[in-house]
């Protein structure tokens, strides 16, 4: 059903005339009969009775102008929303995050957001990246922050964030009294390390296999918070990220090991689905997110081209 032939149909209801309809629609009568014809076919009843001089409503025509009338002003009130182009209370859109990116990068970000929008309603979903690209891929989220490198030929990414994954381990451990260390003395240590579907993980199992060594995995985890305890305690020694261990270094609880030739390091940035539109509300975030991290330019740029 066509809402310009439903503006016809209400038209020629008001000034029982083809003709004068036209008129006030700014079309010929000819596009106003053809609309009316097809409406007609459409319904598979007529809306008229044509006269030589007017025309007036058939019973059907009479029961389609409510609805046209609701339709029409239906039509106008959604046009006004979106020209508005503000958020209305309970309206809202669902973002994923890496547990670091979520903890580390958006606090502040999203307190700022959520000020200047208190009306929108966020839902963030928390996953590792493997699972947070399948709901970009399958329309669930509007975008994610991931860590990278990801390649996958229906999604776009944009790094934002360059993280160190040094090694660490407990403050009682034997590795503190040396200078340094040979990634062949670290796989002989228990190792805490992320699950093997996570792209932090791929990053160090691709350099141990490269020297030719299996590291002793005694325990796989996805929260980097998790293993970053269990090594402040003592059952493990791990690669994690600078972002979630900053604060157990600075406070003496974990101390970092050189090992000798490797410098393990990861990005995390955002992700989103090929050719997917934003909104205004969801292109403030995004925005908000760049510009903190002092690729907004390169942002724009990409969404131009």
């Amino acid at each position: 059903m066509n809402l310009y032939h439903l503006k016809y149909f209400l038209a020629i209801a008001r000034t029982e005339s083809f003709s004068k309809a036209a008129l006030e629609m700014h079309v010929t009568q000819p596009t106003v009969s053809n609309g009316i014809k097809e409406l007609e076919r459409t319904l598979g009843v007529k809306l008229f009775n044509r006269g030589s001089r007017h025309v007036s409503l058939t019973m059907e025509g009479r029961a389609l102008v409510n609805y046209a009338m609701q339709i029409q002003d239906l039509a106008e009130e959604a046009e006004d929303r979106l020209n508005r182009r503000d958020v209305q209370p309970g309206e809202g859109f669902v973002f994923g995050a890496t547990d670091a990116a979520v903890t580390y990068l958006l606090p502040g970000i999203l307190k700022s957001y959520m000020h200047h929008y208190p009306d929108v309603e966020l839902s963030v979903h928390v996953s590792p990246t493997q699972y947070l690209v399948e709901e970009l891929l399958s329309n669930r989220s509007e975008f994610a922050l991931i860590t990278l490198p990801y390649k996958h030929d229906k999604i776009e990414t944009m790094p934002i964030y360059q993280d160190s994954m040094p090694l660490v381990v407990g403050g009682e451990h034997h590795f503190v009294e040396k200078r340094s260390v040979t990634i062949k003395e670290v796989a002989k240590e228990p190792l805490i390390l992320f699950h093997t579907d996570s792209v932090s993980r791929k990053i160090v199992d691709e350099r141990f296999a490269e020297v030719g060594v299996s590291p002793r995995v005694v325990m796989e985890l996805r929260s980097p918070e998790a293993m970053r305890k269990l090594v402040e305690v003592g059952v493990g020694i791990s690669f994690l990220p600078s972002l979630t261990v900053q604060e157990s270094l600075e406070s003496g609880s974990l101390k970092e090991i050189d090992v000798k030739g490797i410098a393990f390091s990861r990005e995390i940035g955002v992700a989103w689905r090929k050719r997917r539109y934003f909104g205004p509300a969801i292109r403030h975030l995004l925005e908000d997110i760049f510009d903190r991290y002092g690729v907004r330019d390169t942002w724009a740029v990409r969404q131009d081209v």
